[in-house]
C-alpha cells in the first residue's frame, strides 16, 4: 500500500487532473447525450441517421453545450485542486479567458474528431448505426467516435493549463 501511495504522492498533480478530467468528462458526456438524445426525440431524427441539417444542427447544439458546461467545471475544479502550486497572484480573471481559449481549440477538436469518426465508423460498421441495449435504440459509432475524441481532448487540455494557464511561481 505504501508505494502506491509513494507511486501516486510524486504524481498527484496528474493523478489529481485524471480524476477531475473523468468527472468533468462525464459532466460534457451527460450534457452532450441529454441535448443529443433529447433533440432525436423532439425533431423526430433516428438513431441511425448521422448526416442531414437537421442532424449536423443538434449535433452542434450538443456539443457547444457540452463544451460550456465541461470548461466550467474544469476551470475551477483545475484551480481549486490540480494545479495547486500555479502562481497564486494571477487573478481569474486573467486566467479564466486564457483557459477558455485553450478550451476552444480543444472544441474544434473534439468537434471534428467526434464527427469524423462517427462518419468513418458508420461507413466501415453499418450495424453499428442503430444498437438496441437499455430499452432503446443507440448510435455505437457515435458512442465510440465520442470517447476517443474525450480521451485526445484530455490529453491536450492537459498541456495547454499546465503550460499557458496554471503557470507555477516563478522562484526567485
Amino acid at each position: 500500500m505504501s508505494r502506491a501511495r509513494e507511486w501516486i504522492g510524486g504524481r498527484r498533480e496528474l493523478v489529481t487532473y485524471l480524476l477531475v478530467g473523468a468527472l468533468t468528462t462525464a459532466v460534457g458526456t451527460g450534457v452532450y447525450y441529454a441535448v443529443l438524445l433529447g433533440g432525436r426525440v423532439i425533431f423526430s431524427i433516428p438513431a441511425g441517421e448521422v448526416t442531414g441539417a437537421r442532424y449536423l444542427a443538434l449535433y452542434t447544439a450538443a456539443q457547444l453545450l457540452q463544451w460550456l458546461a465541461a470548461v466550467l467545471f474544469a476551470f475551477f475544479s483545475n484551480r481549486a485542486w490540480v494545479f495547486t502550486d500555479a502562481d497564486k497572484s494571477i487573478p481569474v480573471r486573467r486566467q479564466l479567458p486564457a483557459f477558455f481559449a485553450g478550451r476552444v481549440l480543444t472544441l474544434g477538436l473534439d468537434w471534428l474528431l467526434t464527427f469524423a469518426l462517427t462518419l468513418a465508423l458508420c461507413a466501415l460498421f453499418p450495424a453499428w448505426t442503430s444498437v438496441a441495449a437499455l430499452g432503446r435504440e443507440w448510435n455505437a459509432c457515435e458512442i465510440a467516435a465520442k470517447l476517443f475524441a474525450a480521451v485526445a481532448v484530455v490529453v491536450c487540455n492537459y498541456f495547454i493549463s499546465k503550460i499557458f494557464v496554471f503557470k507555477k511561481e516563478k522562484r526567485v
